[in-house]
C-alpha cells in the first residue's frame, strides 16, 4: 500500500510540476503560475517579447503572457555560480528575461538576470542577450 502511495504521489507531482506535454511547463507550487520549461532562446526587444508570449500557444493554452518584475525575482533562487542560472525550477535559461513591467525612464522594461538575481531598466529597444520566459495564471489545483 504504501508502494502504490508513493507511486500515485510520483505521479501528481511529475503532472503538476512538470507538466503533462513532456515538460513544456512548470507550475510553481507557491504561487500557482505555469512557466514555460524554456525561454525563446534568442535576443528579443522588449515588444518582441511581449508578442512572442501573447502569440504562443503551448500545451494547449493561448493565454500566455511576459511575466512582472516581481513574478520574475521570485523564481531568483537556488546557489548558482558565475557559470549557472540561480533558479529554483526546472527551466532552461539562455540569457536575461525581459519582464512586462516598464522601466525607470520612458523607452525601458525591466529585466532580470538570474546569474546574479539583479534587475536592470533597460531599453526597450535592446535585444542582445534578453529573452522571452513566458507565464499564465494556472489557478489553484484541484483537491
Amino acid at each position: 500500500m504504501k508502494f502504490f502511495a508513493v507511486a500515485v504521489l510520483a505521479l501528481w507531482y511529475t503532472m503538476s510540476c512538470q507538466g503533462a506535454d513532456k515538460a513544456d511547463y512548470w507550475i510553481d507550487p507557491d504561487t500557482h503560475l505555469m512557466w514555460t520549461a524554456a525561454d525563446n532562446g534568442s535576443g528579443l526587444s522588449w515588444i518582441q517579447a511581449q508578442r512572442y508570449c501573447r502569440d504562443l500557444t503551448l500545451a494547449g493554452f493561448h493565454n500566455w503572457m511576459l511575466p512582472s518584475i516581481d513574478d520574475l525575482q521570485k523564481l531568483v533562487g537556488g546557489g548558482g555560480s558565475q557559470s549557472t542560472y540561480r533558479i529554483k525550477a526546472p527551466i532552461k535559461l539562455s540569457g536575461w528575461q525581459w519582464s512586462s513591467t516598464p522601466g525607470k525612464q520612458d523607452g525601458e522594461g525591466w529585466a532580470l538576470d538570474f546569474g546574479d538575481g539583479a534587475r536592470a531598466s533597460v531599453a526597450a529597444g535592446d535585444s542582445g542577450l534578453n529573452r522571452a520566459l513566458c507565464v499564465r495564471h494556472a489557478g489553484k489545483p484541484p483537491r
